[in-house]
């Protein structure tokens, strides 16, 4: 999402209803300490970085206050019907 924002925002706009926001982020810290970061050479741009507060700064940046409860709650709890 970050390589490409005005596609990504329009992406999030369209699908904000099929979406649930995950992360497979291996950092401990919230400070991209994790082992994915520093042994995968593709994600080295996100060297230094938390993969998953970086993906919710996109979100954020993107979405309004209702879009992103869609994403980040709300369509999980839709799908799997969790009250």
């Amino acid at each position: 999402m970050s390589r490409d924002p005005e596609f990504s925002a329009g992406f999030l706009k369209r699908h904000q209803n099929n979406l649930m926001f995950g992360s497979d982020c291996a950092c401990a810290d919230g400070k991209g300490t994790g082992v994915s970061q520093q042994k995968n050479p593709i994600a080295s741009r996100m060297a230094g970085k938390c993969v998953a507060r970086e993906t919710l700064t996109v979100l954020n940046k993107h979405l309004d206050g209702a879009s992103l409860t869609k994403v980040t709650w709300g369509d999980a709890h839709r799908l799997y019907k969790i009250g």
